[in-house]
């Protein structure tokens, strides 16, 4: 155990590194100019693990490896939408302090230049589809669309289903 509800087995690192260069290739194959929407089917999501240390079944982070690679790329700003019961807690945290990544949980407003750049709106279980769509048209939306980013990272959590990365996408348009 590596910290609570984290634990590490023989298998554990591999599929770690495996899960980041997917999540790196897939970006790098959008940077490279070969597509507009990709998708790293991975896990570990990797979107808890801290910048020091592992979280929540997550020992690299995948979405913030991403964003760092958007950011020393071409991409100024970059928008991570979670769509996941369990926030991006670490992603956030490697963040915080970024006014390029928005992103964030709901007590979370970030710090120094990246104060205002966090935005988190937790749905109660059940919330269903009309409530996700209200969430992402009158909150989600406008605030990516303020922030205009260059590029949007997506955490699909298997354990939310109620509105999918093309549903937001729609709401975007």
């Amino acid at each position: 155990m590596i910290c609570s509800a984290t634990f590490l087995n023989i298998g554990s690192w591999n599929v770690a590194l495996l899960a980041a260069g997917t999540t790196l290739s897939v970006m790098k194959y959008i940077l490279d100019g070969h597509g507009k929407i990709c998708y790293a089917l991975v896990r570990p999501l990797g979107h808890h693990a801290q910048p020091t240390q592992a979280d929540g079944y997550c020992f690299l982070d995948n979405a913030g490896l991403v964003v760092q690679y958007a950011l020393d790329s071409v991409c100024k700003r970059v928008a991570v939408i979670d769509i996941d019961v369990h926030y991006e807690n670490g992603t956030a945290k490697g963040f915080y302090r970024s006014d390029k990544v928005l992103t964030g949980g709901i007590n979370e407003l970030g710090e120094g230049v990246g104060f205002g750049f966090n935005l988190n709106v937790p749905l109660p279980n059940a919330t269903g589809d009309i409530g996700y769509k209200c969430v992402m048209t009158k909150v989600v939306v406008p605030a990516v669309r303020e922030f205009a980013p260059n590029m949007m990272v997506f955490f699909v959590g298997q354990d939310s289903s109620a509105v999918s990365m093309s549903s937001f996408l729609n709401f975007y348009e």
